[in-house]
């Protein structure tokens, strides 16, 4: 990465869900969803620093004493309007280029982060990803993208969802932005698991996998891969929960 290059990634987190509220702190095998998340995914070697991005709304305080109380930097942004909150935390922590990462993901892989910049690297797109049908299991992937593409799309989008699902816009108008996408290596490509937690019947199977590798973070996803190809009953656990990659 050329030296102005600032890499961070941003999880990006609040307490308000529809289907899990407060899953951001919920606990899984006995440890905080977000807090194995970040441990997680600060292991990767080709960023700079990590920040979770969290909202400006009162439920969300405990978010900010969570993080500092584990030593882990917070930004407050608005809640719906993504495109200013990851703006903001870019423009705060001086990076040029952000790397999302949702907080209800904590198997997001680390070393999928390190292809994700080695790929911007070698065809310095707008937007560079990993989360397709060959790509990484649902929940264990994350997405890239330059801070100039963001300070685009904040001067250009007016929709209020269009700003809320940012990646996503840039991902449905490829006419306007260049994407790259991310092909796992062949033994992880799994789009039938779904490795998010959204639904109590996530934080089930979450915490089977926790528990069988000892409450570990580190666990590496190709044996998580292993342990569910292994025990493939664990799967309809939350299968009915979640819908396949669309792409």
């Amino acid at each position: 990465m050329p030296n102005e290059e600032r890499v961070g990634i941003l999880v990006q987190a609040r307490m308000g869900s529809s289907r899990l509220p407060g899953k951001a702190l919920l606990p899984i095998a006995g440890k905080p969803l977000l807090l194995r998340l970040c441990e997680r995914v600060d292991r990767s070697g080709r960023v700079d620093a990590l920040v979770v991005a969290t909202s400006v709304r009162p439920d969300d305080q405990c978010i900010v004493d969570a993080c500092k109380s584990w030593g882990i930097t917070v930004f407050r942004g608005p809640e719906k309007d993504v495109t200013a909150r990851f703006l903001g935390a870019a423009h705060e922590y001086g990076f040029s280029v952000v790397i999302r990462v949702t907080g209800d993901n904590p198997l997001t892989d680390p070393e999928g982060i390190d292809q994700l910049v080695d790929m911007y690297e070698e065809c310095r797109s707008d937007l560079v990803h990993n989360g397709h049908r060959n790509g990484y299991p649902y929940g264990t992937g994350a997405e890239l993208i330059r801070v100039e593409t963001l300070e685009v799309c904040d001067k250009q989008l007016k929709n209020e969802n269009d700003r809320e699902n940012v990646f996503w816009f840039c991902r449905q108008h490829p006419e306007q932005f260049s994407c790259q996408k991310v092909n796992a290596p062949p033994q992880l490509i799994r789009p039938h698991y779904f490795l998010t937690v959204d639904y109590p019947e996530d934080v089930e199977l979450l915490s089977r996998i926790y528990t069988r590798f000892d409450h570990k973070d580190d666990i590496k996803l190709e044996m998580v891969i292993d342990y569910l190809d292994a025990h493939a009953e664990l799967l309809d656990l939350n299968s009915h929960r979640h819908q396949p990659f669309s792409e």
